[in-house]
């Protein structure tokens, strides 16, 4: 009997390291990366930055067959392409490659006017796609093709009777507004905001002009640097009043990201 107990103990000794084998699983490195959009849907465009970053301790060299590293569509609520990146766009048929140090990443931006066949599209929820392009990497096909995909939804507004063309420049705390508007009431106002703090308060705008005849305005911030934000977005919001004081066509501005963290 303890013959036989030996013998299965032996047997099993010598299997186990076969079965140790099939399951071992292949190495992660080449999963090391991830891939996402943030798209952010403004008043008369949207934008869409598309992240790589490697999230490993190895260098990682992307594999492109073209000058085209990515893809990127917009669907309307229905499932129908509105948007995609590559259209009427042409790209170099050479291979590529996009080398990422450890923890290091890259991001690419572009952006849509919300013109599908020369019309703009109707307010809603939208879904945006993008595709990585590469083919392997550190030399290696990618396995898991899920690591190429990311989609998120953006909800696309309707366009501003008020407001149109408005752009902002400068940073550290000064900036500069410009753009048109035809207050129906004749005047609007903005405030400046982080979202969490109102830095400008309610600032009124009168117009001569009346409505429906468009007019330039220029906007000068100027915000101390010890009341910047940290980590947060500085806005500027434009907008109409109604007759009974209701805020009504807002207009968000993005005058700067921070990230001092």
């Amino acid at each position: 009997m303890r013959k036989i107990s030996l013998l299965i103990i032996l047997l099993l000794m010598a299997v186990a390291p076969v079965l140790a084998i099939g399951e071992e699983k292949p190495s992660s490195r080449q999963t090391e990366f991830s891939f996402y959009v943030d798209p952010v849907a403004g008043p008369e465009k949207a934008v869409f930055e598309l992240v790589l970053i490697n999230t490993g301790n190895n260098p990682l060299a992307f594999e492109f067959p073209t000058s085209q590293k990515y893809e990127l569509t917009v669907n309307d609520p229905s499932g129908k392409k509105v948007y995609q990146y590559s259209d009427g766009k042409a790209f170099t048929q050479a291979f590529e490659t996009v080398t990422l140090k450890p923890r290091g990443k890259i991001s690419w931006k572009e952006s849509w006017d919300y013109l599908a066949a020369g019309e703009r599209v109707k307010e809603g929820e939208y879904t945006v796609t993008a595709n990585l392009k590469a083919i392997s990497v550190n030399g290696k096909p990618i396995a898991d093709k899920k690591l190429m995909t990311d989609a998120k939804t953006m909800y696309i507004p309707g366009e501003n009777p008020v407001f149109k063309g408005v752009r902002a420049e400068g940073s550290k705390g000064t900036y500069k507004v410009s753009g048109e508007a035809r207050p129906i009431h004749g005047k609007f106002y903005y405030t400046v905001e982080d979202g969490h703090n109102e830095l400008v308060g309610e600032t009124e705008l009168i117009f001569t002009e009346k409505y429906p005849q468009w007019k330039p305005f220029t906007i000068d911030i100027s915000i101390p640097e010890n009341k910047l934000p940290q980590n947060a977005s500085l806005i500027l919001n434009l907008y109409e009043r109604s007759k009974d004081g209701e805020i009504i066509h807002t207009y968000p501005v993005l005058l700067e990201r921070f990230n001092n963290q």
